[in-house]
């Protein structure tokens, strides 16, 4: 059986603009275990997002992240208080979505695995490989598939969307409503509590 990890991000990498960068995994062990979450996120004449979507929607959507068999784990980086250094654009979002792939691989129980993530300008296909492989090499996984890919044409995507906002303007806002519905399906490997923070 193949695992999965589909990675999304909110915020922006910049000096200026957001406080918080948060980028966030959905994991499971089956990609149907999405299917009744991605029923809810309405089909209309453009990309339904968390950030445009009504309440009526993300109450229902969030619902069936509840009740899920899905992990969510994520890295969140306060761009003013850094503990390992400054790091803004392209060296922001590739160093935390190398924390982020880690603590993924170490919650995935299973050996092989696919990964995904929100199409970006901030990382190569090419680098994106690398780096996957030389984490999954060191935690003795393998990757079948590793790819950059739309969210306008990917269900998995769609979904770590509507997580990853939850928890961005949780840190950003203060606003708990969504991320208190999923926050018992965070989960953080053990070696990364002390290390990323939960809740404000």
């Amino acid at each position: 059986m193949t695992g999965l990890i589909a990675i999304d991000e909110s915020g922006d990498t910049g000096k200026k603009g957001s406080r918080f960068f948060v980028m966030a995994a959905i994991i499971t062990r089956r990609s149907r275990n999405l299917s009744k979450i991605y029923k809810m996120i309405p089909k209309k004449d453009y990309e339904v997002k968390y950030y445009n979507s009504t309440d009526d929607e993300q109450s229902a959507i969030f619902a069936e992240i509840a009740n899920a068999d899905i992990i969510i784990t994520y890295v969140c980086v306060d761009k003013q208080n850094q503990t390992d250094g400054f790091l803004y654009g392209n060296d922001l979002y590739k160093d935390t979505l190398k924390k982020l792939i880690k603590q993924s691989l170490e919650l995935l129980s299973y050996k092989d695995i696919d990964i995904k993530i929100d199409g970006s300008r901030f990382i190569s296909v090419k680098d994106f490989k690398a780096m996957v492989e030389n984490i999954s090499n060191d935690l003795h996984k393998n990757i079948k598939s590793c790819k950059k890919v739309q969210s306008t044409a990917d269900k998995c995507i769609k979904i770590a969307d509507f997580a990853t906002g939850s928890i961005w303007v949780n840190y950003e806002h203060g606003n708990t409503q969504h991320y208190n519905v999923i926050k018992e399906k965070i989960s953080m490997p053990a070696n990364h509590l002390g290390h990323v923070k939960r809740n404000r």
